[in-house]
């Protein structure tokens, strides 16, 4: 009989689905137990289970941010690393979410997620999509906004320039496309001086 490991999905899954597929166990719970001492399996937090990668496992921090803590999505450092739009690779896997923050180190990394207000949280939004699941993330607009949004030193178009430049170290190629009018909803939807100082520099420099 082929092990139960290599029949379970390459992406992570939960407690419930994890016991159903161990049913004919007498106990189900006692073979967890079992697996994660063998490593087959990696808990990733209470409930929630991965292969490890010798065995096949994705672990797409994206994804694992979106199952870890929700509602969520990933955005700023993390998301703007993922669209270019700065050189550095992110290690703390960075989201906003519209409950409580929270912070969780787990043993494949470190998910931080920011509370975000409701009335501007579903907006501007990217579906993500490979062959076993699918994972949210904000647009390349609004991972910038999100970020700026809590800079409380972004008061005139030249804060947003120094911000940019010299914390952010952002790429001026892939900031001169940005979506004018996706900007602009984030704006109208945002109600954030910076967000609108950054908008309102940005029509000037782009359009």
């Amino acid at each position: 009989m082929k092990p139960i490991v290599f029949t379970l999905p390459k992406h992570p899954f939960d407690y419930q689905y994890l016991s159903h597929r161990l049913r004919q166990y007498r106990s189900p719970r006692a073979k967890i137990g079992l697996m994660l001492k063998k490593k087959e399996i990696v808990r990733i937090k209470k409930g929630l289970y991965s292969l490890p990668e010798e065995y096949g496992g994705k672990l797409d921090n994206i994804l694992l941010s979106n199952l870890i803590y929700g509602p969520s999505y990933i955005s700023f450092e993390y998301a703007l690393s993922y669209w270019g739009m700065i050189p550095e690779k992110v290690e703390e896997v960075t989201a906003v979410t519209n409950k409580r923050k929270k912070r969780f180190q787990t043993p494949v990394g470190t998910f931080s997620y920011r509370f975000l207000n409701k009335r501007i949280f579903p907006v501007s939004r990217v579906l993500l999509k490979d062959g076993e699941g699918s994972s949210i993330i904000a647009s390349k607009e609004k991972a910038l906004c999100d970020r700026l949004a809590i800079v409380k030193e972004i008061k005139r178009e030249e804060d947003v320039v120094k911000y940019l430049e010299t914390d952010l170290r952002i790429d001026w190629n892939e900031i001169k496309d940005l979506d004018v009018v996706e900007l602009k909803s984030i704006m109208a939807h945002y109600r954030s001086k910076p967000v609108s100082v950054f908008v309102g520099w940005y029509l000037t420099q782009y359009v």
